[in-house]
């Protein structure tokens, strides 16, 4: 199973860089950016474009970020949290689906931890200790930014990683997503 990020909408994107070339327009042809009535000339309103069009162009670049996560019968290859290499499941002592709240907008979700063997050196630190044992682990990603469910990515891992993956009642409370 291919964990694969959520995508934005292209027709946004295209909307955005639009308007941020048409304010780059704007500007160069002697418009102004006012606030509360006070004229901040075109140099601004150069700057607001830019921004916009940069924020449009990094947009895009994230919608075409490899896919962070395959989990397979082998392990698992890993293309987040400053790993991107095949990861046997001789090398990952635990995996875990813990329950997480977004503290920007408290919306809840599930992020894959894994805990490294002992004596593995996965490329990144171990820093985080989990809810369910307090092990040295790392977080891969939030469910959240995938397209896939916390329940198909409970399925897959029941069904690869054996007795690694602790089950969702280990680790916390399962909030089966939709």
């Amino acid at each position: 199973m291919t964990l694969h990020y959520r995508r934005p909408n292209f027709f946004l994107l295209a909307l955005y860089f639009a308007a941020g070339l048409g304010i780059i327009y704007a500007s160069q042809t002697g418009w102004e950016l006012r606030i509360l009535f006070i004229p901040l000339g075109s140099t601004a309103l150069l700057v607001l474009g830019a921004v916009v069009v940069l924020f449009a162009l990094w947009s895009l670049r994230q919608a075409f970020r490899p896919n962070p996560v395959t989990i397979e019968q082998a392990g698992l290859r890993l293309r987040v949290a400053g790993i991107n290499r095949g990861v046997p499941w001789g090398a990952i002592d635990a995996v875990f689906l813990e329950p997480y709240v977004n503290p920007g907008d408290d919306s809840g979700t599930h992020r894959l931890i894994i805990v490294p063997a002992a004596g593995v050196d996965l490329g990144t630190a171990a820093d985080y200790r989990n809810q369910a044992d307090g092990r040295p682990s790392i977080v891969l990603l939030a469910l959240d930014e995938t397209l896939q469910s916390a329940a198909e990515v409970h399925q897959a891992l029941a069904a690869y990683a054996g007795p690694r993956y602790a089950p969702p009642a280990a680790a916390g409370p399962f909030i089966a997503e939709g």
